[in-house]
C-alpha cells in the first residue's frame, strides 16, 4: 500500500536522495570506465553506463552507440587480428543486464533500444568438430549474427552462429536460437520455435528509453 500525505512526500524526499547518495559513486566510475576503454581504442558513444564490465582483449573491435548501458559482469570477448571495422556493435539505447557474455569473432550487430537480459550467451562462431584431430585445436566455423532494433532477448537465452533476429522480435527465457527469427516473432524452447507474433514496434510502443526504464544511464557520461 502507498503512503499519502506529508508522510509520504517526506518518504519519497527521502527515498530519492538515498537512491541519489547511491547512484552517484557509479556514476563517476561509469564516467572512468567509458574513457579508460576509449583510451584503450573502443569506440564508445555519449551517455553511455558502464558498470564493472569483463574486455579480456581486443577492445578496439568494440562498438557502442549512444545511450548503451551494459550492466555488472558483461563480458565483450573479441578474437581475431584487427580489422577495419569493430566485430562487435552495440546499438543505440540497448540494456544488456547482469553476467551476459558477447563472443565474437567475425560479427555481431546488435540494433537499437533492445533488452538483453542477464546470463545470455551471443556467439558468431563454433569449433570445427571434424576427424581431423582434437575440438581445441580445429578451426572456428563462423557466420555473422544479427539482431534488430527493439528487440527482447529474455534470460540466460543463447544465440549461436548465423542467426538474424527482425526487428521487434521477442525471445523468450532460456531459448536456444538456432535459425533466424521475423520481425515481431516470439520463439521459445530448445531449439527455438516461433510460438507467436504481433510485438508493437517502437514507434507504437512508450516513448521511454529502455535503459532508462531500467534506472540506468540518468547521469551522463
Amino acid at each position: 500500500m502507498q503512503v499519502t500525505g506529508p508522510i509520504g512526500d517526506a518518504w519519497m524526499i527521502s527515498d530519492d536522495l538515498i537512491n541519489r547518495l547511491i547512484r552517484y559513486p557509479r556514476a563517476v566510475a561509469s564516467r572512468i570506465r567509458v574513457m579508460w576503454l576509449r583510451m584503450c581504442g573502443a569506440r564508445v558513444g555519449r551517455k553511455c553506463w558502464i558498470r564493472r564490465i569483463h574486455v579480456p582483449r581486443n577492445p578496439w573491435d568494440i562498438a557502442l552507440d549512444d545511450g548503451v548501458a551494459l550492466d555488472d559482469e558483461v563480458v565483450l570477448l573479441a578474437t581475431g587480428m584487427r580489422s577495419v571495422k569493430p566485430r562487435l556493435h552495440i546499438g543505440r539505447s540497448t540494456y544488456v543486464n547482469r553476467f551476459t557474455m558477447f563472443d565474437v569473432s567475425l560479427s555481431i550487430r546488435i540494433g537499437a533500444e533492445c533488452m538483453i537480459g542477464p546470463y545470455c550467451y551471443i556467439t558468431d562462431h563454433d569449433h570445427g568438430a571434424g576427424d581431423a584431430g582434437p575440438v581445441s585445436a580445429q578451426a572456428l566455423v563462423e557466420a555473422p549474427v544479427t539482431v534488430g532494433d527493439n528487440v527482447w532477448i529474455g534470460a540466460h537465452a543463447v544465440i549461436l552462429k548465423g542467426v538474424s533476429i527482425g526487428d521487434n522480435a521477442v525471445i523468450a527465457a532460456g531459448a536456444v536460437v538456432t535459425a533466424d527469427v521475423g520481425p515481431g516473432e516470439r520463439v521459445a524452447g530448445v531449439p527455438a520455435r516461433r510460438i507467436g507474433a504481433g510485438r508493437p514496434t517502437m514507434r507504437e510502443a512508450p516513448g521511454v528509453g529502455l535503459a532508462h526504464a531500467h534506472g540506468v544511464g540518468s547521469t551522463p557520461c
